[in-house]
């Protein structure tokens, strides 16, 4: 009795929220014994206030039986009071308790209606159950009528999850995963910053990734190719989207990135422009572009990576000594940039300055040095610079060559290109 009265003395605030969930003061029918009804939904109420909820479970069907015509709020709370006790509960109990879930669920659309944030909780819940089919249903619905991205970034996990599951089982085509990946994607996109959506991200590109090959994904983005060419945000989104997939060996690509580098032009637009010019093998578009990206980039390694590309494109046009210049302009930003020195290395071993066949092959001399220098600085180019070591080593002078010239090992010598180096 004591119990009963200090619990009659807690006050029912006019909106108590447990997990986004409201409580009993919430008005409703009654029923038609109302008294009974009142005091089961306090009773309940303040055993989920205090978080004892298996009392709580005890009365709230005790309310339902009574007044199930409440308000949607009494099962939204059931439902809440259920998955808590499922906690640490035995697998018949467990079961028990989905099938109430469910039923909570179904009255209160039956007798409410849905709505998004009801289908929401409702697909997220089957789906933990493993009812994956009903759940993805219901799930899609409330995408379907939500309104400004409001979707949960628990939510887009647990649906991206159960469409992997479905796909597996040969229950879902991939395009319906592709169209979804993007709706979720934008979604998310919305929601950017806010807690959860990065991981959700991670989970969209996990689950669905794997059906997003350029076959299935371009035929999406050319439903939404014209509008893109006008609209700054989806255009920006489409890109991203082809790029993240490496789908960019498309005229769709072309355009759209083109349009966008003129609208907003920026380093990674040109960048991407360059990139798309070297695959097609148009060289003279890629260094324009890489030029523009290297001007505006403030970013020191993308600016040092930008200068080894468009050395490496010039070195292969054979335009050396502007290929030397950006090599330059790397080592600058970075000293110990292995590329840089191969590149230069190539350089010196590619002239042809001297008078003389011995002129001619002492520059590898200096290649060689080079090449080394790349080899102790910087261990990613490692590989490479000991095949390009060997191979000038292979064009040194010949030892009765080397000695004709009144030279010896390890004398110091300056190439005709101007390179001091040592005899080798």
């Amino acid at each position: 009795m004591r119990k009963h009265n200090t619990m009659k003395r807690i006050v029912v605030t006019a909106f108590i929220s447990i997990s986004s969930l409201s409580l009993f003061a919430q008005t409703g029918n009654l029923g038609d014994n109302p008294e009974e009804c009142k005091k089961n939904l306090s009773l309940y109420t303040d055993y989920l206030t205090q978080k004892v909820y298996k009392d709580a479970y005890k009365f709230w069907v005790e309310a339902v039986k009574v007044c199930p015509e409440y308000n949607a709020n009494l099962y939204d709370n059931g439902i809440y009071i259920m998955n808590k006790l499922k906690k640490g509960a035995s697998a018949e109990r467990q079961k028990s308790l989905s099938d109430s879930i469910i039923w909570a669920y179904e009255q209160s659309i039956s007798l409410f209606g849905d709505n998004p944030k009801i289908n929401e909780n409702y697909g997220a819940d089957m789906i933990k159950m493993g009812k994956i089919s009903k759940g993805v249903e219901v799930m899609k619905k409330s995408i379907d009528s939500a309104n400004n991205g409001q979707t949960r970034a628990s939510s887009i996990y647990y649906y991206s999850n159960a469409l992997a599951v479905l796909k597996n089982k040969e229950k879902m085509d991939c395009e319906v995963l592709v169209n979804e990946y993007d709706r979720l994607s934008t979604i998310i996109s919305m929601n950017e910053g806010q807690k959860g959506y990065d991981k959700a991200q991670d989970a969209v590109d996990k689950f669905l990734g794997p059906c997003l090959t350029c076959d299935k994904l371009l035929p999406v983005i050319e439903k939404k190719f014209e509008q893109a060419k006008t609209d700054d945000n989806l255009r920006s989104k489409v890109l991203n989207t082809l790029k993240k997939r490496e789908c960019t060996d498309n005229e769709m690509f072309k355009t759209l990135i083109v349009i966008d580098v003129e609208n907003n032009p920026s380093a990674e637009g040109y960048e991407g422009l360059a990139q798309l010019y070297l695959q097609e093998g148009s060289n003279s578009k890629a260094i324009t572009y890489y030029d523009k990206a290297i001007d505006m980039t403030e970013d020191a390694a993308k600016k040092e990576s930008m200068l080894i590309n468009t050395a490496k494109i010039l070195l292969n046009k054979g335009n050396r000594s502007k290929a030397g210049d950006y090599a330059n302009q790397a080592l600058k930003l970075n000293s110990s940039n292995g590329d840089a020195y191969l590149i230069k290395a190539s350089i010196i071993a590619s002239s042809a300055c001297g008078t003389s066949r011995f002129d001619d092959q002492a520059i590898n001399w200096a290649a060689y040095d080079m090449a080394a220098k790349a080899k102790s600085l910087d261990s990613s180019v490692a590989s490479q610079a000991s095949k390009d070591m060997s191979r000038y080593q292979a064009r040194f002078p010949e030892k009765g060559d080397v000695f004709a010239q009144g030279l010896q090992i390890g004398q110091a010598y300056k190439t005709c290109n101007g390179y001091s180096t040592t005899v080798k």
